[in-house]
C-alpha cells in the first residue's frame, strides 16, 4: 500500500540494548546514591541522551503553573542547525517533584544536577545493573534507557510523530527504529 509503514521490518528491539520499565526500577533502585538514582530515572522518563542529561542544570528545570520542563540543549542538532535555543521537553510531573526535591537537597543554583564524566555514568549504571541481578548488566548502558523509553511510550500507544519530537530525532525512521513489536505486540493489537 502507497505511503503506508510497515514496523515488521524495522530492526529488531534485541539489537538494540533496551531496558524495561521493570528493569530500570530495579536498576535505579540498586543505585549507591542519590545522583545515580536521579540520572537513572532522569533518562528512563525524558529518553535523554546522555550528553544531554549531564549538561543539565538547576536553571535547566523550569515549572509553568502545575506543568514542568526541562531546557535540553541538543549538541548534535545544535550543530547541524546552527540551534541557538534549547528544546523544550515536557516531563511526568510525578518525576518532575522527584526531580525537584533531589535539587533541592542536592545542588547548588545554577550548577550541574549530575557533575560527572559520561564514562562514570556508563560504569555507575552497569554497576548498578549488576547489583540488581541483571544478567545481561554488561550490554546496559545510558542509552538503553533512551531506547526502553521509546519503545515503553510507543507500546502505550503514543503516535510515532509525537515520539519524534519527544526523543528530538530529526528522522521519523530514527524513532521508529527504537521500536519492533514483540509477538505479545502483534497478538495484542489484533484482539483490540
Amino acid at each position: 500500500m502507497a505511503g503506508s509503514f510497515s514496523l515488521i521490518n524495522m530492526p529488531s528491539l534485541q539489537d538494540k540494548d533496551s531496558v524495561t520499565e521493570e528493569e530500570a526500577k530495579m536498576i535505579w533502585n540498586a543505585a549507591q546514591s542519590a545522583m545515580i538514582a536521579m540520572l537513572i530515572k532522569l533518562l528512563w522518563y525524558t529518553g535523554l541522551r546522555i550528553s544531554e542529561a549531564l549538561a543539565l542544570t538547576t536553571a535547566s528545570l523550569q515549572r509553568e503553573g502545575m506543568d514542568y520542563k526541562l531546557l535540553v540543549w541538543t549538541e548534535k542538532v545544535g550543530k547541524i542547525q546552527g540551534q541557538s535555543k534549547p528544546d523544550i521537553l515536557p516531563i511526568p510531573h510525578g518525576f518532575a517533584l522527584d526531580l525537584v526535591d533531589y535539587t533541592r537537597q542536592h545542588c547548588s543554583s545554577g550548577s550541574l544536577l549530575f557533575p560527572i564524566h559520561r564514562s562514570t555514568a556508563w560504569r555507575q549504571i552497569q554497576k548498578c545493573a549488576k547489583l540488581a541481578g541483571l544478567t545481561n548488566w554488561r550490554e546496559i548502558h545510558p542509552h538503553s534507557f533512551r531506547h526502553g523509553f521509546v519503545y515503553f511510550k510507543a507500546s502505550q500507544g503514543v503516535h510515532p510523530y509525537v515520539l519524534t519530537k519527544l526523543a528530538r530525532h530529526r528522522d521519523l525512521k530514527t524513532t521508529l527504529g527504537y521500536y519492533r513489536p514483540t509477538d505479545k505486540d502483534l497478538r495484542d493489537a489484533m484482539e483490540r
